[in-house]
């Protein structure tokens, strides 16, 4: 069957200037019963070099025989089933536009009927060939060359039947024209809607509109009362603006809608019904207030969707109907005891879902059998992460009319990967498929269009990609890790109850492992055994622990002395020969990677109790490691001897220090920012508000905030008043971010290393979050939602 989806293609990319009157008179020479008719006005083959391209990875039919031998003029191809689910194809032309066969080599010659047919045999391929009343035929099968020529002629019945009504509408340069019974034959499940014409009509014609940037299919069909169809329930149901759109989120896989009216609905189905079921449809009231019906699927769950012109009948039915409900994100969530609705009117569109969970979002009643479902739509509504606040699918959906009485699309960038790749089509371009459907009195217009999205609109989106809800309260914030087998992003965290989760990038349970204590501090990937395969370290209350990839341990070392601020791990020389720096109630321990204590270390410069975790860096040849105790600040080498001298009267102690421009920077309890260089000298700069101040730098970028002043390398950002985390600076592929969090607000912002708040941001999120960007460029962001929420989102 993909043949068939190659000629379709094939024959959309030919687009010729030059038009014929005739083209007509191909028609009374096709057999009876075609499936499947493109015809196109010229025959030049300007564009088969742009097929072969495109499409060579499924063709098995080579177009090369077809194409390739003739001049300008019209011609046509009608598809036939031939025994058992085999299409075969006969192609029609005027004999004269066929050139002079060359290279081929003739197998044999046969008298039909006072007409011959010949046999040819070019490029290793065997078909049949005939004249009849100037017409030349042509056909891998010759059967289809028999029926032909025996006046067996799918319109000698009728010259004015609806087939050939559409089939003389057609006005662009290629059109098709799809038989009710095709989709029978094809088994392609990606494109299935494309040929479902059984629920609309016996036949539909369409217009094909292509270019480099656009695929456009306008189609035509009758409307037939008499025949049960599908499309008969939305008979003289007025066309309206998709409603569902406001709500709909970025990382959608299908949706749909369907314009609604009750009373018309109930005369519309009334012939199919007992009186009974009629009855129970009729006496359903919620449905009278409903205008449109619809459904949205999502990665794992699907949803109903209901819009209500009076919701006063609504509001009482789900007081009477709720079970119990909690708020989300400002947003009451109802857990229903019986079904708001009476009948199952809603089934004649979607197939029946066990919808137990329902919410209310600008007036769009909103329900699925799963509340991590509900949750997802109310937090991607909340964030404005919707479809109608997106300018691509803005732009590309302005191409059809606003009015429809059905409504499809599809987000591409969520359909097979192997499918879409055979046509070298890249889903950031084409990134949707809209099926839009209007009924004007006895005639349907069908549109399909794919297009690509202007360079220019292609500006960044936040989607959230998955939520994941732990068994007790996060105790630790989730860290991206990397799986060094798949090289896929995971996160790992910890729970309250000292569950260790790690969960895969789809939000997938990996596996779960129960501890003895709580992490205290960061959890770190190693390379311990230097060969490639990484581990978990960390530090709990009770222990150090390693564990492997599927999160048993390794190594552990108990200890009698707790630690306040969790590990440090250090890798001087990056190459996998570490130090594991741990606080041991304010005094350092450090072991060598056999967890051997490491001999050496001068502690007796340190003369009070580290107040923050020690840090290191290099600078130029040098390392420096950075010990901050309660008493004053030590910058010392390697083995704990002075590198920089810093006087005790320098207030910085509990500070974190950075470095920038190949100095350390922090700030002290005065609110002074301080700058030390690499041989001591100290500067103080009085910072202008009186109120604390936060610090994050690194060799390239300063950051401070206080109240709602941020400030990025002397660019000045002015945020809503809030209680903010500390900021973060975020480094990878080259690329500099900078990230903080309103915990009032609950609102993450996301800035680039020029000040400027990145697009789509802020989004809903109640810490500081963790980011990572994968091979293919793409960046993910992480945060905490509720209190055992996990959010993760994507930057497109």
């Amino acid at each position: 069957m993909k043949k068939i989806l190659l000629i379709i293609f094939t024959l959309s990319i030919i687009n010729c200037e030059n038009s014929y009157e005739k083209t007509s008179r191909l028609i009374d020479f096709v057999p009876t019963n075609p499936l499947l008719l493109i015809k196109y006005e010229s025959a030049i083959d300007h564009k088969s070099d742009v097929f072969h391209k495109n499409f060579k990875s499924i063709t098995e039919l080579k177009p090369d025989s077809i194409l390739n031998k003739f001049l300008e003029k019209p011609m046509l191809i009608s598809y036939h089933n031939i025994g058992k689910n085999s299409l075969e194809y006969i192609l029609f032309t005027e004999f004269e536009n066929v050139l002079e066969l060359k290279n081929e080599m003739l197998e044999d010659s046969i008298n039909y009927n006072g007409f011959i047919i010949k046999k040819i045999k070019t490029n290793n391929k065997s078909f049949y060939f005939t004249k009849k009343n100037g017409v030349y035929m042509q056909s891998l099968n010759k059967l289809l060359i028999e029926n032909s020529l025996r006046n067996s002629n799918h319109i000698s019945s009728d010259i004015n039947n609806e087939f050939y009504k559409l089939y003389q509408s057609s006005s662009s340069k290629i059109s098709l024209l799809i038989n009710d019974q095709l989709k029978k034959h094809i088994d392609i499940s990606e494109i299935s809607d494309f040929f479902s014409v059984s629920d609309i009509s016996d036949w539909i014609q369409f217009d094909v509109n292509v270019n480099p940037s656009q695929l456009m299919l306008n189609g035509l069909a009758f409307k037939k009362d008499s025949i049960p169809r599908e499309i008969n329930r939305l008979n003289d149901i007025d066309p309206s603006v998709a409603d569902i759109i406001q709500i709909v989120p970025n990382n959608f896989i299908e949706f749909e809608r369907r314009a609604y009216n009750h009373s018309q609905f109930l005369i519309n189905v009334e012939k199919n019904n007992t009186i009974n079921k009629l009855e129970l449809i009729k006496n359903d009231s919620l449905f009278y207030d409903i205008f449109e019906i619809g459904s949205i699927i999502l990665n794992k769950d699907s949803i109903s969707t209901f819009s209500f012109k009076n919701k006063e009948l609504l509001n009482f039915k789900i007081q009477h109907s709720t079970e119990s409900s909690y708020n989300y994100r400002s947003t009451k969530i109802h857990k229903l005891s019986q079904p708001l609705f009476n009948s199952n009117t809603a089934n004649y569109f979607y197939k029946p879902i066990d919808n137990t969970y329902l919410t209310i979002l600008n007036d769009i009643l909103v329900l699925s059998k799963n509340k991590i479902a509900i949750e997802t739509m109310i937090l991607n509504f909340s964030n404005e992460s919707t479809i109608n606040n997106s300018i691509k699918f803005k732009e590309i959906y302005s191409k059809v009319p606003k009015k429809s009485n059905h409504l499809k699309i599809y987000n591409l960038e969520k359909f097979n990967n192997d499918f879409i790749g055979k046509f070298k089509v890249s889903t950031d371009d084409f990134p949707y498929w809209i099926n839009h459907l209007l009924i004007d009195d006895k005639l349907i217009h069908k549109t399909h269009i794919i297009e690509k999205t202007v360079e220019k609109i292609k500006s960044p989106e936040v989607d959230l990609l998955f939520s994941f809800k732990l068994k007790s309260a996060i105790h630790l914030e989730p860290k991206i890790v990397t799986n060094y087998v798949t090289k896929e992003k995971e996160l790992i965290t910890q729970d309250d109850l000292n569950n260790l989760y790690l969960i895969s990038i789809n939000g997938e349970l990996i596996w779960r492992k129960k501890l003895e204590s709580k992490i205290v501090g960061e959890i770190f990937q190693i390379d311990l055994y230097k060969n490639g395969r990484l581990q978990y370290v960390f530090e709990t209350e009770k222990s150090l622990l390693i564990l492997d990839k599927n999160g048993d341990t390794v190594k552990k070392l108990n200890h009698k002395k707790t630690s306040n601020h969790g590990l440090a791990v250090f890798d001087y020389d990056k190459i996998n020969n570490y130090r594991f720096l741990i606080d041991r109630e304010g005094e350092i321990e450090i072991l060598d990677d056999n967890f051997k204590k490491v001999r050496g270390f001068n502690k007796k410069n340190i003369s009070s109790q580290i107040a923050n975790l020690p840090k290191h860096f290099r600078i130029g040849s040098k390392d420096y490691l950075i010990i901050n105790t309660k008493k004053r600040l030590y910058i010392t080498d390697r083995r704990g001897n002075i590198r920089v001298k810093v006087p005790e009267s320098l207030k910085v102690s509990s500070k974190e220090i950075f470095v920038n421009k190949n100095s350390f920077v922090t700030i002290d309890k005065s609110n002074n920012f301080i700058r030390i260089s690499l041989n001591g000298e100290i500067s103080k700069k009085p910072l202008p508000l009186g109120t604390p101040y936060l610090i994050a730098a690194n060799n390239n970028i300063l950051v401070t905030i206080s109240e709602n002043i941020l400030t990025i390398n002397e660019s000045i950002v002015e945020l809503p008043f809030g209680n903010y985390t500390n900021p973060k600076i975020l480094t990878s592929k080259k690329q500099e971010y900078i990230s903080i969090t309103d915990r009032d607000q609950n609102k993450i912002y996301f800035f680039d290393s020029n000040s400027k708040l990145i697009s789509g941001f802020p989004v809903f999120g109640t810490s500081s979050i963790d980011f990572s960007i994968n091979g293919k460029g793409e960046k993910t962001i992480t945060s905490l939602g509720e209190l055992n929420e996990i959010l993760v989102y994507s930057i497109n």
